[in-house]
């Protein structure tokens, strides 16, 4: 599936007719595979819109799967720009410092975004990290604590390891999309304006929680990246991997006592999870984040 998935980035098409399918009908491996490869041949043209028509009745019926949820992450990803070669391309010909203030500034480049009209890129990387997060392995016992979308029929963990290698590794740069297009919109003079408990509803949680999700995802990407790339993933890595719990940390703190953490709360990656109030712990962790983010930045 991987394969699959950057062969849609590098934009090689099979090539395929246009049949139907059923929603209602079950799927055999053969009829899957012929929807997943007109999903692909649309992808490979940018019609994002005629994959996504195509894919979603079937992402929202008993019908899905894992392969479904990966292609309609990557259906997603194309609604949200994400390009993983041209990404990689970008780090790699970029001289930003990404221990540090480069970090930001390339994501909010990357996947510069615009509220009005808007572009919906934020809103895109939302959907497609729903999808990937559904991606789970094979007995895979959900906790009901750490679920989100659990009515649906793609209900998702904010577990790392319960989520398939595929699924973790495309995290990375989805999450690129999301905390790239809300920087590009929110990051005013190099610094986000949400650094109180009261002003994480929201898109603000949206944020965190992908700061998460893609530290998350970091380490899936570091154990395959190309010698031109690794570097920046290691200097990424050392500095997420000193800041986030102390970030979290010290949000708690800032709160003055009506709440207690002394790492990043895993509920946190779930964008829905900040109710705004300071007696709330997702909401104050999530502030820390945003200090150390503009403090880095």
């Amino acid at each position: 599936m991987l394969v699959w998935l950057l062969m849609v980035s590098l934009g090689m098409s099979l090539g395929c007719g246009v049949p139907t399918y059923s929603v209602t009908a079950p799927l055999d491996p053969q009829i899957e595979g012929g929807l997943l490869d007109l999903t692909q041949s649309y992808l490979t043209s940018g019609s994002c819109a005629a994959a996504y028509s195509q894919l979603q009745p079937f992402y929202n019926s008993a019908n899905t799967d894992n392969n479904i949820r990966m292609a309609m992450a990557a259906v997603y990803g194309c609604y949200a720009k994400v390009s993983i070669f041209q990404i990689l391309n970008d780090m790699v010909s970029s001289g930003a410092n990404f221990a540090g203030a480069g970090l930001w500034t390339f994501m909010a480049t990357e996947f510069a975004s615009t509220a009005n009209p808007d572009d919906k890129i934020p809103l895109s990387a939302e959907n497609g990290t729903d999808a990937i997060l559904a991606t789970l392995n094979l007995g895979t016992l959900l906790d009901p604590t750490d679920t989100v979308n659990s009515t649906s029929y793609n209900p998702g963990s904010l577990i790392v390891s319960d989520r398939t290698t595929n699924a973790n590794t495309y995290l990375t740069f989805m999450s690129m999309a999301l905390m790239g297009s809300l920087l590009s919109r929110y990051g005013v003079s190099n610094s986000l304006p949400w650094t109180t408990a009261t002003s994480m509803k929201g898109d603000p949680c949206a944020f965190v929680s992908s700061v998460l999700n893609f530290y998350d995802g970091l380490s899936y990407i570091q154990t395959s990246a190309p010698a031109s790339v690794a570097p920046k993933y290691a200097a990424i890595s050392g500095l997420l991997s000193t800041g986030l719990n102390a970030a979290c940390s010290a949000g708690c703190t800032l709160c003055g006592g009506s709440v207690s953490c002394t790492s990043c709360p895993t509920t946190l990656r779930d964008r829905s999870s900040c109710t705004g109030l300071s007696t709330d712990v997702n909401s104050c962790a999530g502030s820390g984040i945003v200090l150390f983010v503009n403090a880095s930045w």
